[in-house]
């Protein structure tokens, strides 16, 4: 439900834990899909999802490269995100190396 406002008050509490704008997610989807989100997005699972993101160094490594990568296409839709972490140093100590096993070749 919303609030005299229009507002989610359930979506504004996990709003602030993960900073995820859900009102801007959902506005630009397609309209026959916003009833839905603004439901899920209010949901204790999605709530649960959002905040457990927040801050994990691999996560924002992912997020961070997947923008990257857009921020380099020709076919740019929206303006170039800004990818602090990818250059920081605390990237670089924070992200552990996992070295592939040799295949056997015998």
């Amino acid at each position: 439900g919303t609030d005299g406002n229009g507002n989610n008050p359930e979506m504004s509490r996990w709003s602030q834990c993960a900073q995820f704008r859900a009102a801007d997610f959902i506005a630009d989807q397609r309209a026959e899909y916003q009833p839905f989100l603004t439901e899920f997005c209010s949901t204790q699972q999605f709530d649960e999802f959002v905040c457990k993101r927040r801050g994990l160094p691999a996560i924002l490594f992912f997020d961070q490269t997947v923008d990257d990568k857009l921020n380099r296409t020709k076919r740019r839709f929206k303006s170039k995100v800004d990818t602090p972490f990818l250059v920081s140093a605390k990237a670089h100590k924070q992200l552990k190396q996992i070295k592939a096993v040799e295949p056997n070749r015998s």
